[in-house]
């Protein structure tokens, strides 16, 4: 008599649940965080399940220059009674406007948008922010599905319905021994990841931001500093403005500094500014503060990690100028000086 498992096609049909079960598994927020010290999407979980839960009143968002950019604790204690009394930083290195509109757009769902919750947004903006770079998977969690039917990306669509297909390459990572080391510690007890737990430092990393990318993403979003924006990326940040405007959230828009060079937003005579004038025109019409922190200034290499991220005493000082700006000049639009 043959053993159930040694039947013609039972091999496939284990392999077929397993695959259905791990499918499953990254359908579940709660096993995403599980990984967080593995996966920078399940450390972006374990930041959105923290400000699910406590609610800030003012919200940092952006990428790994907000990551590391801003303490909350420093913005909050600069910016006055108008900044309410609680902040967090959900920077996301990597991400772009189109994984932070599908987060804004989860927050909605929670009713977490407006007075009584998140009242105020501060949108750190670099060229990165409007590419459409997505290495690090974000979407296939974090992106919203009706706005991708509606502009027809249906491939990210498809990547965020199976999970296990759209997150496959994310899931290579686990060939690297220091990965996969990391994967069986998660799995067998909570471990936070690099700098700390969303809750140790409310979203702020020093020092950490550059290093939790890879010297190839690092490289691309200097080299991707050039390249024009993303029109579907470009969109969703205008679609993020719209819903922040619809729930009464007061927005603005910080230029993280570099060391080396000017945003492209502030840098008129640079050949390839032109797209992103026009984003700091629009925002200008829409009546968005922007804060340019040091423009003019010369930069000090020991406040910097490397050209485009700031270490935590770069971080301290610009975190305190952010706040000062945002206490002084409340709804009024910054205007900036571009170089």
């Amino acid at each position: 008599m043959k053993m159930p498992w040694r039947r013609p096609g039972a091999g496939m049909a284990v392999g077929l649940v397993l695959l259905l079960a791990a499918e499953l598994a990254l359908h579940s927020d709660a096993i995403l965080h599980r990984f967080r010290s593995v996966f920078a999407a399940g450390r972006a979980m374990d930041k959105l399940l923290y400000v699910e839960e406590m609610r800030p009143s003012l919200l940092i968002m952006g990428n790994s220059r907000v990551d590391n950019g801003f303490d909350p604790a420093t913005v909050l204690a600069n910016a006055g009674p108008s900044a309410g009394q609680s902040a967090f930083n959900l920077g996301l290195p990597g991400a772009n406007a189109s994984v932070l509109y599908g987060i804004a757009r989860r927050l909605d769902a929670d009713k977490l948008l407006g007075p009584g919750a998140i009242r105020q947004v501060v949108i750190g903006l670099d060229e990165g922010l409007m590419q459409g770079d997505d290495s690090l998977g974000y979407l296939v969690f974090f992106g919203d599905r009706s706005r991708m039917l509606q502009q027809s990306d249906y491939l990210n669509l498809a990547r965020s319905v199976v999970r296990g297909w759209g997150y496959a390459t994310n899931l290579k990572q686990l060939r690297e021994p220091a990965k996969l080391g990391q994967f069986v510690q998660s799995a067998l007890g909570p471990v936070e990841p690099l700098g700390g737990g969303a809750a140790q430092r409310l979203g702020y990393r020093p020092g950490f931001g550059a290093t939790t990318q890879d010297a190839g993403q690092v490289m691309r979003q200097e080299a991707g500093s050039t390249q024009p924006p993303s029109p579907a990326v470009a969109a969703d940040f205008a679609a993020l403005l719209d819903l922040l405007h619809e729930r009464q959230v007061k927005v603005s828009v910080v230029f993280p500094p570099l060391l080396t060079r000017q945003l492209l937003y502030l840098d008129e005579r640079h050949p390839a500014a032109a797209p992103y004038l026009k984003i700091r025109d629009m925002l200008a019409a829409r009546g968005v503060p922007t804060v340019a922190l040091g423009v003019g200034e010369q930069r000090n290499p020991e406040e910097f990690i490397n050209a485009g991220h700031l270490n935590d005493r770069g971080a301290q000082r610009f975190s305190a100028e952010l706040g000062r700006a945002l206490a002084d000049d409340g709804l009024r639009t910054i205007r900036v000086r571009a170089e």
